[in-house]
């Protein structure tokens, strides 16, 4: 009876257009939230302690959920060959018991030390600022455990291929914090924001176990010796202290930003939401499919295979990521000015923010290099390097912050950002290369010089634009819109024509798919 009322699992095409629908969805419902919260707050010192606050419970949460998730699928996956379902899921519920405790441990000391945590995030704030943020830290503060078992068990419904469920979760938890953003928001005041984010991720997490149960997990505490836990603690190690690494740069963002204007903090925060919310939309559905393909080739030992689809995954991406990284830099003002500013949110916040993403937004163009040149690392349970190479990226990153912080302020300090993640990407795929006996990159140069044509063609056709039709954040909501529409297609367009007459591959393979899946449902409708 119970396999009859498991859900079958879903098909690679269907997986990936219904990740795209959700990150598109949770790209709309984070522009609405943060829309809301600079319409109803605009961004000052209270905006500021929001943000301080988050810091900290994001850190504990990718410390648990990176560490296991980007070791567990390897290992599940290899699990799943060698005990079959039953004993893979006893094993997920060892880790899962484990993955608990330390949470629940975790809890205890950022609840009881939130005021020193936001001063040590935060050192240059007000008073008033770090008392408001060590309230909020606290009202987070179950968020971590939340999460970092949602991460588990997400991990356990990726591989049962119920993308569907991945997705709708992400839905669930930004829908219900932005409901009651708009709902009790104007009402409750500020400290709205730390109250929706935990009821969010505790409606989520919720309907994830829900899911997971259905997909065929029956929780329950296991305490007992397994190798492949050894195995997985041996990989983890590195990539804690890798996460850590990786998140210390943002935080020594924010410590630096906190000693220049208020609001220094808050355009940073934005920014860099802004472009990750492109990141997930733009690349999350192939970090998905990649991270599980890649996880069952090297279980498999098809080594091969997974270099075809890693060379294959580099193209695809780069063709929407680079076009994506150079519109955000060069129109950066108009989408801000578009996005938030109405209500207390003004033309000269728009304008703080939008000079930050400027900066950080080139950094989207090697992302997706950075993101699977990683999860093949990990595919390959080797976690080390990957750790190494994030301990550089920090070094170099917080340097290059004291130099650029005095002649560029946060443009400085989000430019640090997308420079060391360039390198990092990088020599990244350098290590990757020389593990696996070459990639064979040179096979797919000519496509990445194509489109890098493609971009220099688009950056200059908007550059000229806005010289003969400047962008005025002063004018009425309908001009700025119809200016930044103007802007993004005229770019989008002279990026698809460059291609096209550059006989780009890459370009026609991605025309040719989207004609396969809509020829595909006419047929079955």
């Amino acid at each position: 009876m119970t396999e009859r009322i498991t859900p079958k699992p879903q098909g690679a095409v269907f997986g990936f257009s219904v990740l795209s629908i959700a990150n598109f969805l949770i790209a709309v419902l984070s522009y609405l939230r943060f829309a809301g919260i600079a319409r109803i707050f605009g961004a000052d010192w209270r905006t500021d302690a929001f943000a301080v606050a988050l810091v900290l419970p994001f850190l504990v949460r990718d410390l648990i959920v990176h560490t296991f998730g980007s070791t567990f699928l390897p290992i599940y996956a290899r699990v799943v060959k060698m005990k079959g379902k039953k004993g893979a899921v006893r094993f997920m519920n060892l880790v899962m018991t484990w993955v608990a405790i330390s949470g629940t441990l975790l809890m205890f000391p950022l609840f009881a030390g939130s005021r020193q945590a936001v001063i040590a995030v935060s050192p240059g704030s007000s008073p008033d600022m770090l008392a408001m943020a060590s309230i909020m830290l606290r009202i987070l503060v179950p968020t971590v455990l939340l999460r970092a078992l949602s991460g588990i068990l997400s991990i356990f419904i990726q591989y049962e291929k119920r993308f569907s469920t991945m997705g709708m979760a992400g839905v669930i938890d930004l829908g219900i914090s932005t409901a009651m953003l708009f709902i009790v928001g104007p009402r409750w005041g500020v400290m709205v924001l730390p109250w929706s984010v935990t009821a969010g991720v505790g409606l989520a997490f919720g309907y994830v176990l829900v899911c997971a149960i259905r997909s065929g997990y029956r929780p329950e505490p296991v305490f007992e010796k397994d190798p492949n836990l050894g195995q997985l603690a041996k990989m983890a190690g590195p990539v804690m202290i890798g996460t850590l690494a990786g998140f210390l740069g943002p935080v020594a963002d924010k410590i630096l930003a906190s000693f220049l204007m208020p609001s220094s903090i808050t355009a940073l925060d934005y920014a860099d939401r802004i472009k990750n919310i492109a990141f997930a939309v733009a690349f999350a559905p192939f970090a998905v499919m990649a991270e599980l393909s890649y996880s069952t080739k090297a279980a498999r030992g098809e080594h091969e295979e997974l270099i075809a689809n890693f060379k294959y995954g580099l193209n695809q991406t780069s063709l929407i990521m680079f076009p994506m990284a150079a519109l955000l830099t060069v129109i950066a003002l108009p989408l801000v000015s578009v996005l938030f500013q109405r209500g207390n949110f003004t033309a000269d916040n728009a304008r703080y923010v939008a000079y930050a993403l400027a900066f950080y937004a080139p950094w989207l163009m090697r992302s997706g290099l950075f993101s699977l040149t990683s999860k093949a690392f990990y595919a390959l349970k080797d976690s080390t390097t990957p750790v190494v190479i994030g301990v550089i990226g920090l070094t170099i990153n917080v340097l290059l912050n004291f130099i650029l912080i005095a002649p560029l302020g946060i443009g400085g300090l989000a430019l640090a950002t997308t420079a060391s993640s360039t390198l990092k990407a990088i020599y990244q795929t350098w290590a990757l290369s020389r593990k696996m006996g070459g990639l064979g990159l040179r096979e797919i140069m000519p496509e990445q010089l194509r489109m890098a044509l493609a971009l220099v063609a688009m950056i200059g056709a908007v550059l000229l634009l806005r010289t003969f039709l400047p962008f005025n954040p002063a004018e009425s909501f309908t001009v700025r819109v119809i200016m930044l529409c103007i802007y993004g297609l005229a770019g989008s367009a002279v990026y698809v024509v460059t291609l096209a007459s550059l006989r780009c591959r890459t370009l026609s393979d991605a025309v040719g798919r989207i004609r396969t899946m809509i020829s595909s449902r006419r047929t079955v409708s």
